[in-house]
């Protein structure tokens, strides 16, 4: 595949998504989704091509794939935004699918928490709300017309067609080391583990015992990592990693294995707190202060509705008249 035929794909997907979002006749809604999807299932198709002779089928990655991508066109083109949400949870569960077939691990639990769990429930109490009082009134214009649908496709499949080319595209053919490669352990990874010593002398501990039941010796009792002057403990000889250990008094040399290198969640923990502290204190100062608003915001229209009904019932108000103006943005 060569660039410009991603980019004459990436186009045709863009055409084909415009006609589903306009309020078209139903046949050219019908032919923008043949084609939007005959584009998707081409670059896929495109991509598994460039897998190893011998790499398994990735069943769970297409399946994933295609229900997200679904679920993302049917979000941006259904008529009622309350299934548009649900739309939406078919597209973060298949990208926390995606994200857990990666082994990241922390990002698939933190989409289905933040955004199915919290963002969504407003985003869907505030929906019917919004529903329930302009019933009466019919369905707006920006209810009815999306706006501005071009510029939001041109930037999406122009954002699509740069990821794939800088991914994929290699000296105008498909680069088959990036689909399915494989993770190597790196000096960064190895100073985590290094910044971790309960772990170190536990990956130390089983280590000395895999290889004394290897050599069909007793368990060792003891094994104590030997740290450098420095306070360091793993040495560098390349791109091998090794420590100084005394294995019931005798010290030795233990080369580490890849198989010890920090796990994908030990590593996101060890950025948040080690590397952007003050980031992640920061977030959560604004998140909060963000939970705040909305609570004195939803209180205000509850307020105000029961204003209505007081003055219907020819009871006095709750909020004074200047309390009312500036939650209903009048002047």
């Amino acid at each position: 595949m060569t660039a410009s035929i991603l980019y004459l794909a990436s186009l045709a997907g863009a055409v084909g998504l415009f006609f589903i979002m306009r309020p078209h006749r139903q046949a050219i809604r019908m032919g923008g989704t043949i084609l939007a999807a005959g584009a998707v299932a081409f670059m896929m198709v495109e991509v598994l091509k460039a897998l190893a002779d011998d790499a398994p089928v990735p069943i769970l990655e297409v399946i994933f794939g295609m229900g997200g991508i679904a679920g993302a066109v049917r979000m941006v083109t259904h008529p009622r935004p309350v299934f548009a949400a649900i739309w939406f949870v078919m597209v973060v569960v298949c990208s926390a699918g995606m994200f857990l077939l990666l082994g990241a691990e922390f990002m698939a639990f933190s989409l289905v928490i933040v955004y199915a769990g919290a963002i969504l429930i407003t985003y869907l109490f505030v929906l019917m709300l919004a529903q329930e009082a302009t019933a009466s009134n019919g369905e707006a214009l920006y209810d009815r017309i999306p706006r501005e649908p071009i510029a939001a496709i041109v930037v999406g499949f122009v954002l699509l067609a740069s990821i794939g080319d800088a991914l994929l595209v290699v000296d105008g053919g498909v680069n088959a080391s990036v689909p399915g490669r494989v993770e190597v352990a790196t000096r960064d990874r190895w100073e985590i583990l290094d910044g971790l010593p309960k772990q170190l002398d536990e990956t130390a501990m089983s280590m000395a015992r895999t290889k004394a039941d290897q050599a069909g010796e007793p368990a060792p009792t003891e094994v104590k990592v030997i740290r450098n002057g420095d306070g360091h403990a793993i040495s560098f000889d390349g791109d091998e990693a090794s420590i100084q250990v005394e294995i019931d008094g005798k010290s030795s040399t233990m080369p580490l294995s890849p198989e010890a290198v920090p796990s994908n969640t030990q590593r996101v923990g060890w950025a948040l707190v080690a590397v952007f502290p003050v980031s992640l204190e920061v977030a959560g100062v604004i998140l909060l202060m963000a939970m705040f608003g909305a609570v004195v915001l939803a209180r205000r229209q509850i307020d105000l509705g029961e204003d209505e009904r007081r003055v219907a019932a020819g009871l006095g108000p709750l909020l004074e008249e200047d309390e009312s103006d500036l939650a209903g943005g009048g002047s």
